[in-house]
């Protein structure tokens, strides 16, 4: 059988690559530690492209250091690839890889174990402070650029004393000098235990709704109807509030009916992490495999497509923004996205008869 090439291929942290899908600008192909050296890396994301002749191939990857140490090695694959005129993407996510130093380690890539190609790893500890900086920097652009964050609020123990999980909430928001105003109330998006709280989780994700770009601790005060802050934030909320059902009498409302909590997100360095986690896999890449892989997931046809599978972001974001309840938000916006999918698979299939 003919060999088939490597195309392109890319080794690059998962959370930096998430984050570069809000802002591109913060595509960095690096892989980053957690802590100090030696130490195991953070989640990162292995993509490469191949094109070949027509037919079923056995592909895997290693990871070698500057000595030539293996330091990684994905599964045997089983892939078919669709022809010369293609080129088909593969992407394993891989956790718990140890990294014993910083110097420039090397991805080789096999198909029926002849090495087809090699690209350059860039490996860097995350203790410098730059992880701080790009988790902040990744959180406000993400914050910019959407209308909706997730809260997520400490519920107390139930009456035996067994722990209670958090309650998560989508919620509008106003966003200035790099804190999170929301107000809450029985008129007004109603986040229970909010305004009691001392801290939250803020969680602001990518436009798949399934891909947590950053998740981040926060601060919280409340804010008087007596500071200025207040009547500044509200105004601004009245601009990023949808279809108020009052109009500019929002204002008067959530003085009287809601309160305004301030939220300041805590950007630490500590123990095992740098910077927010990051909740969910690259892209093509699902649920991981025992040795710590994640492989591709094979293209939806038309008849695959189910209203569980995803939502349409756009349209989740606005009915939020709008007012409307999260239940009512995700069945329209995951009713839009199956429409929407469900058209785009269906002149693909068309075009390629």
């Amino acid at each position: 059988m003919a060999r088939a090439d490597l195309q392109n291929a890319l080794v690059i942290d998962h959370e930096i690559y998430e984050a570069s899908r809000v802002d591109p600008s913060l595509l960095d192909p690096i892989v980053r530690i957690e802590g100090t050296l030696p130490g195991r890396a953070k989640p990162f994301t292995v993509f490469r492209s191949y094109n070949g002749p027509h037919g079923a191939y056995s592909e895997y990857f290693t990871i070698t250091d500057k000595s030539g140490r293996e330091v990684a090695r994905s599964r045997i694959r089983r892939t078919t690839l669709r022809g010369q005129m293609f080129s088909d993407q593969l992407a394993s996510l891989l956790r718990d890889v140890r990294l014993h130093d910083g110097a420039e380690h090397i991805a080789h890539f096999y198909i029926n174990d002849i090495e087809v190609g090699s690209i350059p790893v860039f490996v860097e500890a995350a203790d410098g402070g730059d992880a701080r900086v790009a988790a902040e920097e990744t959180f406000n652009k993400a914050l910019q650029k959407g209308t909706i964050l997730w809260v997520s609020v400490p519920r107390p123990p139930d009456r035996k004393g067994r722990p209670v999980g958090d309650h998560t909430q989508a919620a509008w928001f106003v966003f200035d000098d790099g804190k999170v105003y929301i107000f809450t109330g029985p008129t007004e998006q109603e986040i229970p235990g909010l305004v009691d709280a001392n801290e939250v989780t803020l969680i602001a994700r990518s436009k798949d709704l399934r891909s947590a770009v950053s998740t981040v601790p926060a601060t919280t005060r409340i804010v008087s109807t007596d500071e200025d802050l207040w009547a500044s934030v509200a105004r601004a909320g009245l601009g990023r509030r949808l279809n108020l059902p009052d109009g500019d009498g929002a204002y008067d409302r959530w003085r009287e009916r809601c309160t305004l909590v301030e939220l300041t997100p805590q950007f630490h360095l500590d123990d095992a992490d740098s910077g927010p986690p990051v909740s969910a896999a690259a892209p093509a890449a699902q649920a991981g495999e025992s040795n710590g892989e994640a492989e591709a997931k094979p293209a939806k046809k038309a008849d695959d497509i189910h209203v569980e599978a995803q939502v349409d972001q756009e349209v989740f974001d606005q009915l939020i923004a709008e007012g409307k309840s999260e239940r009512i938000a995700r069945s329209k916006a995951k009713a839009a996205y199956v429409r929407r999918e469900k058209a785009r698979l269906r002149a693909e299939q068309e075009n390629a008869s």
